[in-house]
């Protein structure tokens, strides 16, 4: 199910993200020789309409046409939701939410997702590094799933912003942590400059490493944030930004609050006024055990949804789309560097 491929097809260094699927198709690894043999595996385009991992290793592979530092294992995503700029296609499930976990999860997608896990593996990987979007205002960070020093090093190359998450389950960098340092950084909003720029100084950066046990010049005013909680809208309220509209309407650029701390009171939503009467949460709020958190985070005064208890969002959007497929945010406490 997974192809594979010793060299970049010809002329692909010319192609958009788009236009990949000429020359792609979905899960495709194209290992790549460099001086050092031990790879760094790189994952791009597992959501399709998140392409600036492309954008910036474009930009890295042609200032290093001749050799390569270091080998590179890149696997190709979403082609065929990338062709529509869309994040994933109807018929098909979130890729990164596949991959191997103790959900055991069944479906040729899950295979796949394994398969690749398997093939990594066994390459032994120096590092491994999953390269995301978001879909709403947030400064570019890096998402860690273990605490050990090598994580931090490979995720400050990055940011100096880190979170730390155990949950969703089913993400690359969840299942590659088994056996490597494993990273996924998020670049901000598609298709702009500085989230490219960055991404491309990271991988000079990160392919220039001899090791991650102790990396030069590392950032020193590190903060890692921890995910506590999800918040996602129940399937049956309606949603939207406009406010001419009945069920739940969000307050526009809410996406400004991501990685601020909030204070009690700040409004969230407007109720339409059924919703209101009945007191109805439009949020159900859940750690990673599933418990329910919702009270704790969010009530209802009046016809307004407010937060409640102190706490850090990230990752609030502004697309309908993202937020039914996933979520509307998660909810983040500071916790302190881990000391090397």
């Amino acid at each position: 199910m997974v192809t594979q491929l010793n060299s970049l097809p010809q002329g692909i260094l010319d192609l958009s993200a788009d236009q990949l699927y000429t020359k792609l198709t979905n899960h495709t690894l194209v290992h790549l020789k460099g001086k050092i043999k031990r790879p760094v595996f790189i994952s791009i385009l597992q959501h399709g309409d998140e392409y600036t991992g492309w954008d910036a290793l474009k930009d890295y592979l042609n200032n290093h046409q001749h050799v390569l530092p270091r080998s590179l294992s890149i696997l190709f995503g979403n082609i065929e939701a990338a062709r529509y700029n869309l994040r994933q296609l109807d018929d098909q499930p979130d890729f990164n939410r596949s991959w191997p976990c103790h959900l055991n999860q069944q479906g040729e997608i899950a295979e796949t997702m394994k398969e690749i896990t398997d093939i990594m593996q066994d390459l032994n990987p120096l590092a491994s590094v999953d390269i995301h979007n978001n879909s709403g205002r947030n400064p570019h960070y890096s998402g860690i799933n273990s605490l050990d020093s090598e994580y931090i090093n490979l995720a400050s190359l990055f940011s100096d912003t880190m979170i730390y998450f155990t949950s969703p389950a089913g993400i690359q960098s969840g299942a590659f942590a088994k056996f490597c340092p494993s990273v996924t950084v998020e670049c901000g909003l598609s298709g702009t400059s500085d989230g490219t720029e960055q991404t491309h100084t990271f991988l000079e950066l990160l392919l220039s490493q001899s090791n991650l046990t102790q990396v030069p010049g590392i950032l020193e005013h590190q903060k890692i944030y921890k995910i506590v909680a999800t918040v996602k809208v129940k399937p049956d309220i309606h949603i939207s930004f406009d406010p001419n509209e009945e069920g739940f309407i969000l307050v526009k650029d809410l996406d400004v609050l991501n990685f601020h701390p909030l204070q009690d009171d700040e409004v969230f939503g407007q109720l339409s006024p059924e919703l209101a009467q009945n007191k109805t949460m439009p949020f159900i709020v859940t750690d990673e055990n599933n418990n329910d958190l919702t009270s704790n985070y969010f009530t209802i005064i009046g016809n307004k949804v407010v937060c409640k208890n102190s706490f850090v969002p990230s990752m609030i959007t502004q697309s309908i789309q993202a937020i039914r497929h996933d979520c509307l945010c998660y909810i983040m406490h500071a916790i302190d560097v881990p000391t090397k």
